[in-house]
């Protein structure tokens, strides 16, 4: 009788299980990132400074340095010669000076300036959008009050017949602000500093999402949290609209089945793309499927 060759064969191993996707990682920021605007202001501020070869004199205050100096020729020149005094070259120096002192709201518009006042608007715009949520009917309503309040201003003045440019020239010629290429530099390698910081800190707190579990790495030695992903219920708010324009970011409201409290991710960079990666990731539910054989070896 011949032998059965299947009865002699070792039994196959089973074949390996291959992990198919490796996950959502959701990272969280602090609010300073916002404040990148400004770091690109920083460098263009300071490259203009450079091109300018770093020029914070005062036009109004050089000027009157001028007019004083030629003030004192002409007194030295007066004590000199009194009858020559006001046909000297002295005198028509002065003249010159005086005619050369521009108004003072062309002040306000030198290269060095409008540099130190196009910075400073960066950086207020940034800190209102860091200090403020704005949601969407927030900001049409904002903007439509600033409108109404232009149009409403303008109309006075045209009623009344008063000259408003002139106001506002008076105003921006009393407003001087400058500082050297160094300063931006400056501001620019802190604030560079500051994001590369952030950047290597953020493996010390964030969030993996598997098809079977949620895993919250935490820690400096990275301390390890788990949660199940049945019935997970995922939304996506937006509390900021200048936050979302400025690097999609939102929201993310993780509510897990077993747990009292909902998981709160702020300030999760394009929130979008991460949205759509939960879908696909969550449609699906990893599932393996064991042997008898398999389970009966140690």
């Amino acid at each position: 009788m011949a032998s059965d060759p299947k009865m002699g064969a070792p039994p196959e191993s089973p074949p390996s299980v291959k992990h198919r996707d490796k996950g959502v990682r959701i990272f969280t920021y602090p609010k300073v990132i916002f404040i990148f605007p400004t770091l690109i202001a920083a460098l263009i501020c300071g490259l203009g400074m450079s091109l300018i070869r770093d020029n914070t004199v005062d036009p109004l205050k050089g000027r009157a340095k001028m007019a004083a100096g030629a003030e004192s020729d002409k007194n030295q020149a007066a004590e000199a010669a009194p009858a020559a005094a006001n046909t000297g070259p002295a005198a028509r120096n002065e003249e010159r000076a005086a005619e050369a002192v521009p108004p003072r709201h062309r002040r306000f518009t030198t290269p060095q300036n409008l540099l130190g006042v196009l910075f400073l608007s960066v950086f207020a715009f940034n800190l209102l959008v860091m200090a403020i949520d704005f949601p969407r009917f927030t900001v049409v309503a904002i903007l439509l009050l600033a409108g109404f309040g232009v149009f409403f201003i303008l109309w006075i003045g045209a009623y009344f017949d008063v000259e408003l440019m002139n106001y506002a020239r008076g105003l921006m010629g009393s407003i001087y602000v400058v500082a050297n290429a160094e300063f931006y530099y400056m501001m620019a390698l802190i604030l560079a500093m500051i994001f590369l910081i952030i950047y290597v800190t953020r493996f010390l707190d964030y969030w993996e999402i598997l098809p079977n579990e949620i895993l919250h790495h935490h820690g400096p030695l990275s301390d390890l949290e788990r949660f199940p992903t049945m019935n997970l219920k995922l939304d996506k708010e937006i509390p900021d609209v200048l936050e979302f324009l400025f690097l999609g970011a939102g929201r993310l409201v993780l509510h897990v089945s077993e747990e009292r409290k909902a998981i709160v991710l702020d300030n999760v960079l394009f929130i979008n793309a991460k949205e759509e990666a939960l879908k696909t990731l969550m449609s699906r539910l990893e599932v393996r499927v064991t042997t008898d054989q398999e389970v009966a070896e140690p």
